[in-house]
């Protein structure tokens, strides 16, 4: 098992965040990969809620296992080559902003050895999820503000 931590500062209220974080059809306007999400069931904020996820041949399942809007999002993803990913995701409001940290915890069969590290660093390393972190910061920051100065959802 291996433990990744992230964490970036958006300027935004956690309700503006949330939406566009759990939103499963939103990922591809912020993750990198070009990531396909197919066969979405409930919403990205309710409990055993579940989507499948494609970047090029391979496919993840992910499924909610908490979600408590707007403070905290746990998913769970079997990924490739049986490699399985649990992100404890926490949204805290801060300096008229919100911090998103991520806690990612991977777990792979003992078999795959060496290639389940080689996976694993490839999917979640740190440049890719700084990348992702930004795009999203980005996402959120340039939505329209409300009539508080709050970005809409």
């Amino acid at each position: 098992m291996g433990t990744l931590e992230h964490a970036v500062w958006i300027q935004a209220a956690p309700d503006t965040v949330w939406p566009v974080y759990v939103d499963p059809l939103r990922l591809p306007d912020w993750q990198t990969g070009s990531p396909v999400i197919e066969d979405v069931r409930g919403s990205g904020d309710v409990r055993g809620s579940t989507y499948i996820s494609r970047r090029g041949p391979g496919a993840a399942t992910t499924t909610v296992l908490e979600a408590d809007r707007p403070r905290r999002l746990v998913t769970e993803t079997d990924a490739y080559l049986g490699l399985r990913f649990t992100v404890v995701s926490t949204l805290e409001a801060l300096d008229g902003g919100t911090r998103l940290r991520l806690r990612v915890d991977t777990h792979w069969p003992r078999g795959l050895g060496l290639i389940g590290r080689l996976v694993e660093l490839a999917v979640l390393s740190r440049r890719e999820a700084g990348k992702e972190l930004d795009q999203l910061k980005l996402l959120v920051e340039s939505q329209p503000s409300g009539p508080d100065g709050s970005a809409s959802p």
